[in-house]
C-alpha cells in the first residue's frame, strides 16, 4: 500500500514547526524571541584551588595555587535553555571570580547582576556559588527593535564532598541466616549476589548469599544447602557465572547443593580466574594447575609455586591482562606471613606470576615501599589499583605496579578513625571476630567495597567519583 501525504498537510506542520522554534516556548507571556539570541560556546579559564598536603615531616599543610579548567566541557541545552559542567569540579576551587569565554549569535551578550542586566565582557569575574543568567541582544523583525532572546540560566558545578573521598555507610541489622556466627568466611561477588562461605562453632560449614546492587541491599541473608563436606571455604571463587569450590581434594560447582566437576583430585585451592581459566593449587609437587569450567586440566598451562610456601589457606589474588600485551595475564597472590623470622614478621607475602612464564616469583622486601605484614591481610583492585589492609583497619595501602611498591594512604582513601557521620572504626562491628571483603564493580552502576562481619552485618565503602550515575 502507498501512503500519500497532501501537500498542504506538510506545508503545515512545516509552519507550525517553525513557529515553535521561533517563540522557544513562553507561553503566557506570548513573547516572540528572536531567532538569532543563542550562546554557542561556553567555557572557563583559570581559577584557585586550596590543596591539602602533607610535608616531608609529616605535617599538615594547605596551600593555594591556580589551575586551568579551560578544558571541562559545558553542555550548551539549547531546549531548556540551560549551560552547565556534567563532570563537576573538585571540591576545593573557588568559583566566586570566575573569567568566562562566550560565544553567541550576536556579540550583544548580558547577564544579570544584582536584578539588573549588564553587558558582559571576557574580563568581567562572576560569581558562580549561584547560578547566573545571561541573555543574548538580538534584532526582531517581527518587533522592529532589538530584544533580548529567552534567558540562559548558567551552572558551574563542583563537588560538594571531595571526590576521592571515601563514603561509608553500615547496615546493622543484616544478619546471618538462622543467626549463625562465623569463625572464619570468604566473600565472593558474582551477578548482583554476595555469597559468604564460613565455618561457625557449633553448625560448620555454612553459605550464605544476599542481593545487592548500586550498592544497595537487594534482599537479606539467605542460607544455601550444600550437602558436600571437606570444604576449603577459602577456594570459593566465581566463575563463569557460577561458584566454584574444592572439597576432599576435587572441584565443585555450587549448583544443586553441590555438584563435581571433572574427575581431577589431589586439588587444594583455587586461586582465581585468569583469562577464562581457573587457577588452582596442588599442595602435592606445590604447583598451580590451569582448568577450564569443565574440569579439564590444561597442563601446558601449568606453573611452579615458590618453593617453602603454599597455599592452602586464606589468601588475595587479582589476575588481569597486561597493559602492554592482552594476551600475557599478570597474578598477583598477597598472604600473611607466619615464617617467623624478622622479614616476614614485618612483610605481607606477594607472589607473581606471568602467563608467559612456568614458574612464580615471590617479591623481595623492598622496605619502605612494602605492605607491611598485618593481621588477616586482604587485597582488593579498587579505582584501577591494588589496595591491602589488615583487620585493625588502620590504614589502606595502595599499589600501581602490580603489587611490588606499595603506598600508605594518608590523604583521602581512609578508614573511619573515629565515630563521624554514623559510622565507628571498623574493629567495632568486627568485635575480634571474622571478616571479609569483596568488591561490587558495575561501571556507572558504581563500585563499592562490601566489609562482611561473623554476624553478616555489612559495611560498604564507596569513592564519591564512583558512585551511581544512572
Amino acid at each position: 500500500m502507498k501512503i500519500r501525504i497532501l501537500p498542504i498537510l506538510v506545508a503545515g506542520v512545516m509552519a507550525a514547526t517553525a513557529f515553535l522554534s521561533s517563540c522557544l516556548g513562553n507561553d503566557y507571556d506570548n513573547i516572540e524571541y528572536p531567532a538569532e539570541s543563542s550562546i554557542t560556546a561556553f567555557s572557563i579559564g583559570t581559577l584557585h584551588q586550596t590543596f591539602y598536603v602533607k610535608s616531608s615531616k609529616g605535617e599538615d599543610s594547605v596551600y593555594t595555587d591556580t589551575v586551568s579548567y579551560a578544558d571541562v566541557p559545558f553542555t550548551i541545552d539549547q531546549i531548556n535553555r540551560k549551560i552547565y559542567n556534567k563532570d563537576s569540579l573538585p571540591k576545593d576551587v573557588d568559583v566566586r571570580k570566575v573569567l568566562a569565554s562566550i560565544s553567541a549569535d550576536n556579540a550583544a551578550i548580558y547577564y544579570v547582576k544584582n536584578s539588573k542586566d549588564t553587558i558582559w565582557t571576557s574580563t568581567d569575574s562572576l560569581d558562580f556559588t549561584n547560578d547566573v543568567t545571561f541573555k543574548v541582544l538580538a534584532y526582531s523583525k517581527l518587533q522592529n527593535k532589538f530584544v533580548f532572546g529567552e534567558p540562559y540560566s548558567v551552572r558551574v558545578n563542583v563537588h560538594k564532598l571531595n571526590p576521592d573521598s571515601l563514603v561509608w555507610r553500615h547496615f546493622e541489622d543484616k544478619k546471618f541466616a538462622n543467626n549463625s556466627i562465623l569463625k572464619e568466611q570468604k566473600a565472593i561477588y558474582n551477578n548482583e549476589e554476595i555469597y559468604v562461605f564460613g565455618k561457625s562453632e557449633s553448625d560448620g560449614l555454612k553459605v550464605n548469599k544476599a542481593s545487592v546492587t548500586r550498592g544497595n541491599i537487594i534482599s537479606g541473608w539467605k542460607e544455601v544447602a550444600i550437602n558436600t563436606t571437606g570444604v576449603n571455604i577459602y577456594s570459593a571463587t566465581a566463575f563463569n557465572g557460577k561458584i566454584y569450590y574444592i572439597a576432599n581434594g576435587e572441584l565443585y560447582t555450587l549448583d544443586n547443593q553441590g555438584t563435581k566437576v571433572g574427575s581431577l583430585t589431589g586439588l587444594t585451592n583455587i586461586i582465581c580466574v585468569s583469562n577464562d581459566k581457573l587457577m588452582v593449587y596442588k599442595e602435592t609437587g606445590n604447583e598451580i594447575v590451569a582448568i577450564d569450567s569443565e574440569g579439564n586440566e590444561l597442563s601446558d598451562e601449568n606453573s611452579k609455586f615458590v618453593s617453602g610456601y603454599d597455599l592452602e589457606g586464606r589468601l588475595s589474588a587479582i589476575s588481569t591482562p597486561s597493559s602492554h600485551n592482552s594476551s600475557l595475564w599478570r597474578t598477583i597472590v598477597m598472604t600473611n606471613d607466619d615464617d617467623g623470622t624478622a622479614e616476614t614478621d614485618t612483610t605481607a607475602n606477594v607472589f607473581s606470576y606471568i602467563s608467559s612464564d612456568d614458574i612464580w616469583v615471590k617479591y623481595q622486601p623492598n622496605n619502605p615501599t612494602t605492605c607491611p605484614n598485618q593481621g588477616n591481610i586482604s587485597m582488593i583492585s579498587y579505582d584501577n589499583k591494588l589496595y591491602a589492609y589488615g583487620e585493625n583497619f588502620d590504614y589502606f595501602y595502595s599499589s600501581t605496579d602490580n603489587g611490588l611498591n606499595w603506598k600508605k594512604e594518608e590523604d583521602y582513601m581512609l578508614f573511619p578513625s573515629e565515630n563521624k557521620n554514623g559510622i565507628d572504626k571498623l574493629t567495632t562491628y568486627r568485635k575480634e571476630g571474622s571478616y571479609s571483603t569483596v568488591v561490587e564493580a558495575n561501571g556507572n552502576k558504581g563500585s563499592f567495597i562490601w566489609f562482611i562481619w561473623q554476624d553478616g552485618s555489612m559495611t560498604k565503602a564507596c569513592l564519591n567519583r564512583l558512585m551511581p550515575k544512572e
